[in-house]
């Protein structure tokens, strides 16, 4: 027993009266749980063993001290009999105490212990079976057997797994899968009003597309009376451009340029996307064209109205007929044709139906009731970006809603912008730029994509903030589309270790030969629209392979990745100053600067051609038709038949391969072993000529037979 027990029990007997029940129960020495006799032992014990002048009373309820001092226990002298009373009266009391109280005493139960928390599990987007295994604190070879019996059937060490099966198996082992959410912060543009009529009128945006050298950009020229298209290299509008035009009507249009070469064919999506009419240029000469098919396919994708400007109506001999029936073959309906589709016929070089067309655009326009929002949050869309000496990153933005100021912030992409300052088409500052305005802006973090959506942010710390998620989230989205490339590697890995493959399979790209090569570009639309034709390159036996890429000059970093990557610098519609040219001599890089698209490409097909593997060519140089078959001797009694020939065509040398030929089948390939005329031995016989000819181990020729004479030639080949 407690020392503490002990004296609370002591404290309690020494109050006059003394609840006997309460006692018992707030000691240790409960009667609930003892004998009769050990509780008497305790009792005796607690009281220190010796009898004290307390008594009960006859009804047993209280204990009542005598003691001098009031509390006084166990006096020494009392007599033996005393003693026995005393013991007898506690033996009855602890008797009938429980029946006093009325209800039976009972133990309370314990509470069981709640089961513990299961284990956190953090996994990755992508792990291996071995890692997962010790995160797990199991073996390798139980996590195998359980992956089996989950049905999983590669349960290789080095198998990578995604964050889905490597959660379920978490689970099977009673443990909690933690994967990190992807990360979500990001900026939305607002949803569009019920009610567009509050809102004031915009300028509409307008999109010129055709074929390549159908005139788009002249006829942007001659609306604004500007020379743009005499500074085209080749005819052909290198990338993207906004234009605002103030017409004579005081009314102002926003025009796209797109690019009618075949590689920029996603610029011109993007055209279709962005704009509110497009207007499609056909040459009156030359009619529809793979071009034309591919714009008139963005705009019915985009449900963009069309205006048909028939360009080149100046010129001699022309079948405005077969253009608009032409046109009609791919769902472009006119409105003589009783569709809906109006169609201008012009000459943007005199000038000829402008009025006309700029009529049909405004009205147009006026029947859609154009408006737009210049209030809230600026929402964009990135037209083109690029990177000018001096000035940094450039993104021309086409406004679509709100008012873009500089000292706005904005987010697009990857990146984001502080706006410094904003220039026209002009390259004049202005303050603001409203609803279907295109301004060049300066300011950007990194070059945004073209196409880009931007949206503008409250806050620096905010922008920051959407760029990081984005980044994390397409950081960790290319992960998870790595996993399945990461296995099927080492699957094929592990079967050429088992010899089970040959380590060079037909689709192996590690055995073909390489062009390496660095892209460089003025503008990130060019530099998309080389990409996407390289892309689209033959590579079955050769292959290009862009090891660097990026918009702005060629410095002498990228000479330096060059020279370590044994790889050739492309530069497209870039200067290239001597200094770098002298560098690149200097690393022994090949420097290549173009400005024109299709003649790059052509550079690049020969580049690849060099690296094709030639092709053997069999070429006939003459053939003799067997007249007559004749034996000869040669030693003795010993004779070989010999062909009787005459030259039909060609010429025939003793060098020579030979065949023959019987009813269109090569019977014998070999070479000649006599080729005589008359008795002498010649080296060759020209067409009309007779001789005899004996071949190597040959001697079943016929009469009729077709003696061929040609060698095996090496032919460069060409990629087409």
């Amino acid at each position: 027993m407690s020392h503490s027990s002990t004296v609370l029990s002591r404290r309690i007997l020494s109050r006059t009266t003394v609840n006997k029940c309460y006692l018992f129960r707030h000691s240790t020495l409960c009667p609930h749980y003892l004998s009769t006799t050990a509780r008497v032992d305790a009792a005796k014990q607690t009281f220190g063993g010796k009898p004290s002048k307390s008594s009960f009373h006859k009804d047993g309820r209280d204990w009542e001290s005598s003691g001098a001092a009031g509390g006084q226990l166990g006096k020494k002298g009392k007599s033996k009999d005393k003693d026995r009373d005393r013991e007898r009266r506690e033996r009855d009391f602890l008797r009938k105490e429980p029946e006093r109280h009325g209800r039976p005493t009972t133990v309370r139960p314990i509470k069981p212990k709640a089961p513990p928390k299961p284990k956190d599990i953090h996994l990755q987007e992508g792990i291996s079976v071995s890692n997962l295994s010790t995160l797990l604190g199991v073996s390798y070879q139980k996590l195998a057997r359980q992956m089996k019996r989950l049905g999983l059937e590669d349960t290789g060490a080095d198998f990578v797994l995604n964050s889905e099966m490597a959660s379920l198996i978490v689970l099977e082992y009673g443990m909690n899968p933690v994967v990190a959410a992807l990360p979500d912060l990001d900026l939305k543009p607002r949803p569009p009003p019920e009610d567009w009529s509050d809102f004031p009128v915009r300028p509409p945006v307008v999109t010129i597309m055709g074929h390549v050298d159908h005139g788009k950009t002249t006829l942007l020229d001659a609306l604004r009376k500007t020379s743009v298209a005499a500074g085209e290299a080749g005819g052909i509008t290198q990338h993207i451009g906004a234009f605002s035009v103030l017409l004579p009507s005081k009314k102002r249009i926003t025009f796209l340029d797109t690019p009618g070469h075949a590689a920029f064919s996603a610029m011109r999506a993007r055209g279709a996307q962005t704009t509110d009419i497009v207007v499609l240029v056909v040459a009156a000469d030359d009619g529809v064209m793979p071009q034309t098919v591919e714009a008139i396919k963005h705009a019915l994708t985009a449900q963009v109205p069309i205006i048909v400007a028939i360009n080149k109506c100046d010129k001699p001999h022309i079948n405005l007929r077969k253009v608009k029936e032409g046109l009609l073959r791919h769902e472009i309906v006119l409105e003589e044709y009783g569709g809906e589709i109006p169609a201008v016929q012009i000459s943007a070089l005199t000038g000829k139906g402008l009025d006309e067309l700029e009529e049909n655009i405004l009205t147009l326009a006026e029947v859609m009731d154009i408006r737009g929002d210049p209030s809230g949050p600026v929402e964009g869309v990135v037209v083109e970006s690029k990177l000018v000496r001096g000035r940094g990153n450039v993104a021309t933005v086409l406004v679509k809603r709100g008012t873009l100021k500089p000292g706005g912030v904005v987010v697009a992409g990857t990146t984001w912008c502080k706006v410094r300052v904003m220039h026209d088409e002009h390259g004049v500052a202005v303050k603001e730029a409203g609803p279907s305005l295109p301004v060049e802006v300066m300011g950007w973090k990194e070059l945004p994509a073209a196409g880009d959506e931007v949206l503008g942010a409250d806050k620096e710390d905010l922008a920051k903030k959407v760029v990081e998620s984005r980044v994390e989230r397409t950081r960790r989205l290319k992960a998870i589309e790595g996993i399945d490339q990461l296995n099927a590697a080492r699957q094929k890995e592990k079967q050429v270790r088992e010899g089970k493959v040959d380590a060079a399979t037909p689709d192996d790209t590690s055995t073909i030969p390489t062009q390496n090569i660095i892209l460089k570009a003025d503008v990130h639309g060019s530099l998309e629209a080389l990409v996407d034709a390289i892309h689209g390159l033959p590579a079955h036996e050769v292959r290009i392979k862009i090891v660097g890429s990026g918009v702005g000059p060629v410095t002498e970093s990228d000479i330096d990745s060059a020279s370590a990557t044994g790889a050739t610098i492309i530069s497209f519609n870039l200067p290239t100053d001597k200094r770098t040219h002298s560098y690149a001599s200097s690393k022994k890089v090949q420097l290549v600067s173009h400005q024109i698209i299709y003649k790059l490409l052509d550079d690049l097909k020969d580049m690849l051609s060099d690296l094709l593997p030639p092709e053997m060519v069999t070429e006939v140089h003459g053939e003799a038709e067997i007249a007559q078959i004749f034996r000869i001797n040669v030693k003795g009694k010993v004779t070989e038949a010999v062909a009787g020939c005459r030259i039909i065509t060609g010429k025939m040398q003793r060098s020579h391969k030979v065949r023959v030929v019987r009813a269109g089948e090569i019977v014998y390939d070999g070479t000649l072993k006599t080729f005589k005329h008359h008795k002498k031995d010649i080296q060759e016989a020209s067409k009309g000529l007779e001789c005899g000819m004996g071949f190597e181990g040959f001697d079943k020729f016929e009469e009729g037979d077709i003696i061929q004479g040609y060698t095996i030639v090496e032919k460069k080949r060409r990629i087409s």
